[in-house]
C-alpha cells in the first residue's frame, strides 16, 4: 500500500510540472530549453541566377544577403537586386539592371524558391553617322561591340580611341543609349572624316631640303579604309646631289577582313631599289591577348659623315633586313605584363665613295642574326585633347606607363658573324594634372656586348605642356569651327621639351648631328657633329581665333568649295589653322667627357608663324620661322636665319 502511494505521489508531482510548462506556454512565456518552432513555409530552398556572363555566380552571391536557407525577406531582397545593379555599373556595365517584373518569387509548403534574371545590357543597334565617303561597314568593323554583344563604357572609350587614330578620321564619338521599347542599348558613331587632295604637288616647301614632287594619294581608298600613294620625287639636300625617287606604296589594315595590316611599299632611287613589306596583327584592343609581325625590308641608301659642319665622307649603304616577333599578353584593361620571342637579321655592306683625308669615318660591315625575347608591362589611358601635337585634330595622349626589356644573342651558329649579346631597355610614361599640364617621357637604353660592353646609345626625350592658360577651352572644334567669342580670341599653350642622344664605343661608326634639322634652329642643317648631344627647345604658341579668323575660314572655303563645283558637290571646308610662336633653343654637343663645357651652349632665339589645314588628311604643319643664332661660329647679328618647312607634328 504505501509503495502504490509513492508511485501516486510521483506521477501527481510530474503531471502538475507538464501544465505548469503549458500554462506559461498559452500566456506567452517560454520554458527553458524549449526548442523554438520555425515557419519552413518562408525559408529559402532555392535561389538561381541566370544572364551573368561577364561575373562569376559566387560573385554574384557574395553581394546578397538572400541565400539559400535564409528566411526570405522581401525588404531585403530588394536591398540585394539594386546592391547587384549598383556593382555591375561601378565596373562600367552602365545599362545592366535586375528587372522586377522577371523576378521569380515561388512559395510552395516546403519553402521559397527564387529565381533572379539579371540583364547586363545588350547592344541593339548601331548607327553610323558623319560618313560621306567611309563606308559604313568600315567605321562598325572598328567598334569592340557588334548586335548582341554585352555593353560596357570600356569599349565604348576605346572604340573612339581606335577610331581617333585612323588618318583619315579627324573626329570620333561614340554614343550609347538605352532604348526602353527593344530592351536592348543603341549605339551611334559619329565620325568627321578629313578630305585629302588625291592628285597634288610640292614646290620646294623646305629651304634645308629642297624638292618637288608629283603625287597621288588616297588614305581611304574608295571609302575601305585602305591607303594608297604613288608619287615622284626629286630631293636635293643642302650639299648633296639631286636624287629621284619614284614610290609607291599600299596598306590595308584588315587583310581579308580580319585584324592582320599589311603595308606594303616599293621605292625607286638612283642609288638602288628600295622595298619594305610588314605584315603585322597588332594588338587592335587591350583585350587582345597577343601580337604578332613580320618585317622584310631591302634598300640603298647614302650616308654622308660630317667633321666640324663640313661634309667629308660618302658611303653606299646596302641595308637588308628582317624582322619577327610574336607576345603574348596577360592582365586587364588597366594593367598587363607581356612576354615575346623574336628574331632579327640585319646586313649592312658600306662602299666608300667619297672620303677626306681627315676623317675619322670607320664605317663597318656587319652581318648579325639574333634571337631573344622581351618582358613587359603596360599601364595604358588615354586622355582626348587637342592642340598639343597636331592642329585641329582630336590626339590620344598617353597618361599611362609603358615599360620593357628585351635580351638577344648572336651567334655563328646560326650564321651570325660573330658571337655577342644584345640588351634594351625603353621606358614610357605620360601624365596629366587637371587639364592643363601635361607632360610625356621616353627613354631607350641598348647596349651590346661580348666579355665587355663595346658599344651603346641611351636616347632620353621629355615635353611638358603647359596649355589653355587663358582659360580659353576648345577655341576650335572639327564639328562646330571656331567658337564666337568676341573678334578675336585666343588659345596659349607653353611647350618644354628636352631631348638627348648618348653613344658610348661608336667612335668612327657612328654619329650624332646638330643643326637646324634636329630642332637647334638658326644654324645649318647638320652645323655640329659629335658623339653626345643634348637639346633644350622652349615655346610659346598661340593659336588665333575669334570672329575675325572664323570668317577668313568660311572666306576660303567659300572659294575651295566654288573651285571644286564641277567635280563635287561637297561643301569643301578647309579649317584653317594660324598659330604664332615665339621659341627659344639650348644646345651642347661633344666627343666624351672631357669635351662637355657648360658655358659654351649653342643657343637661338626667334618667333614664326604655323598654319594647317585641319579639315584634311596628310597636310602636315606648315611653319614660317625667323631664328637669330646667339653663338659662335656666327656672330650675333640682327639678320634671322630663315626657315620655311612642313612638319608632321605641332
Amino acid at each position: 500500500m504505501a509503495g502504490f502511494l509513492y508511485v501516486t505521489r510521483l506521477l501527481g508531482t510530474v503531471y502538475l510540472i507538464v501544465l505548469l510548462g503549458i500554462s506559461k506556454i498559452a500566456v506567452g512565456g517560454q520554458a527553458v530549453g524549449q526548442p523554438t518552432f520555425i515557419d519552413e513555409t518562408n525559408i529559402v530552398r532555392s535561389l538561381v541566377i541566370d544572364g551573368n556572363e561577364s561575373f562569376s555566380e559566387q560573385q554574384i552571391r557574395a553581394l546578397m544577403q538572400t541565400d539559400v536557407w535564409s528566411t526570405y525577406d522581401e525588404s531585403v531582397l530588394k536591398s540585394d537586386l539594386a546592391a547587384i545593379t549598383r556593382f555591375y555599373r561601378e565596373n562600367g556595365y552602365r545599362f545592366a539592371r535586375v528587372d522586377e517584373a522577371q523576378l521569380s518569387v515561388k512559395k510552395f509548403a516546403d519553402g521559397v524558391y527564387l529565381g533572379i534574371e539579371i540583364d547586363e545590357g545588350r547592344v541593339g543597334n548601331i548607327i553610323v553617322t558623319g560618313n560621306i565617303q567611309t563606308k559604313e561597314d568600315v567605321v562598325r568593323r572598328e567598334l569592340l561591340f557588334m548586335p548582341g554583344d554585352i555593353y560596357t563604357e570600356a569599349d565604348r572609350e576605346e572604340s573612339e580611341q581606335i577610331l581617333r587614330r585612323k588618318t583619315y578620321i579627324g573626329a570620333a564619338k561614340v554614343d550609347a543609349q538605352w532604348d526602353e521599347l527593344s530592351k536592348s542599348v543603341t549605339i551611334r558613331a559619329t565620325i568627321r572624316e578629313l578630305l585629302s587632295f588625291p592628285f597634288g604637288g610640292d614646290l620646294n616647301l623646305n629651304n634645308q631640303k629642297r624638292y618637288w614632287l608629283l603625287q597621288f594619294r588616297d588614305p581611304n581608298m574608295f571609302g575601305s579604309g585602305q591607303g594608297t600613294l604613288w608619287r615622284y620625287e626629286r630631293i636635293s639636300e643642302v650639299g648633296e646631289k639631286t636624287r629621284s625617287l619614284v614610290r609607291g606604296r599600299y596598306n590595308n589594315p584588315r587583310l581579308f577582313n580580319s585584324h592582320w595590316n599589311f603595308d606594303g611599299e616599293y621605292i625607286q632611287k638612283r642609288e638602288g631599289d628600295s622595298l619594305v613589306v610588314l605584315l603585322e596583327r597588332p594588338q587592335y584592343t587591350l583585350k587582345s591577348r597577343w601580337s604578332a609581325s613580320v618585317r622584310f625590308s631591302e634598300s640603298v641608301n647614302p650616308i654622308y659623315w660630317y667633321e666640324n659642319a663640313k661634309k667629308t665622307d660618302t658611303f653606299e649603304q646596302n641595308l637588308q633586313g628582317t624582322f619577327a616577333n610574336v607576345r603574348r599578353y596577360f592582365g586587364d584593361r588597366q594593367q598587363q605584363n607581356y612576354i615575346g620571342l623574336w628574331t632579327a637579321s640585319r646586313r649592312s655592306k658600306y662602299v666608300l665613295l667619297e672620303k677626306s683625308s681627315g676623317s675619322t669615318a670607320m664605317l663597318e660591315n656587319r652581318d648579325i642574326k639574333r634571337i631573344g625575347f622581351t618582358l613587359g608591362r603596360q599601364r595604358i589611358a588615354y586622355h582626348k585633347t587637342r592642340f598639343l601635337r597636331r592642329m585641329g585634330q582630336e590626339e590620344n595622349f598617353l597618361i599611362g606607363s609603358q615599360y620593357a626589356l628585351s635580351l638577344g644573342y648572336a651567334s655563328p651558329v646560326y650564321a651570325s658573324d660573330r658571337a655577342e649579346s644584345y640588351a634594351e631597355l625603353a621606358l614610357a610614361s605620360g601624365w596629366m594634372n587637371g587639364s592643363k599640364l601635361f607632360n610625356l617621357t621616353t627613354l631607350a637604353f641598348s647596349t651590346n656586348f661580348t666579355s665587355r660592353i663595346e658599344r651603346s646609345v641611351l636616347q632620353t626625350q621629355t615635353a611638358w605642356f603647359y596649355t589653355d592658360v587663358f582659360d580659353t577651352g576648345d577655341i576650335y572644334t572639327l564639328e562646330a569651327g571656331f567658337r564666337e567669342n568676341g573678334l578675336f580670341d585666343f588659345h596659349q599653350t607653353f611647350v618644354m621639351q628636352f631631348k638627348t642622344e648618348m653613344q658610348f664605343g661608336w667612335s668612327g661608326r657612328s654619329q650624332v648631328l646638330l643643326g637646324a634639322f634636329d630642332g637647334l634652329r638658326g644654324y645649318a642643317y647638320r652645323q655640329f657633329s659629335g658623339e653626345k648631344m643634348m637639346l633644350l627647345s622652349l615655346e610659346s604658341r598661340t593659336i588665333f581665333g575669334g570672329t575675325v579668323f572664323r570668317k577668313i575660314d568660311e572666306g576660303l572655303a567659300a572659294v575651295a568649295t566654288s573651285v571644286a563645283r564641277p567635280f563635287s558637290d561637297r561643301r569643301v571646308h578647309l579649317g584653317v589653322i594660324l598659330s604664332g610662336v615665339v621659341f627659344a633653343d639650348i644646345g651642347y654637343i661633344w666627343n666624351g667627357t672631357r669635351t662637355f663645357n657648360l658655358l659654351r651652349p649653342k643657343r637661338s632665339v626667334g618667333f614664326g608663324l604655323r598654319g594647317s589645314l585641319s579639315q584634311f588628311s596628310g597636310t602636315g604643319i606648315l611653319r614660317v620661322e625667323f631664328a637669330f643664332p646667339l653663338d659662335p661660329p656666327f656672330t650675333l647679328s640682327l639678320k634671322p636665319r630663315i626657315f620655311y618647312g612642313q612638319e608632321r607634328t605641332f
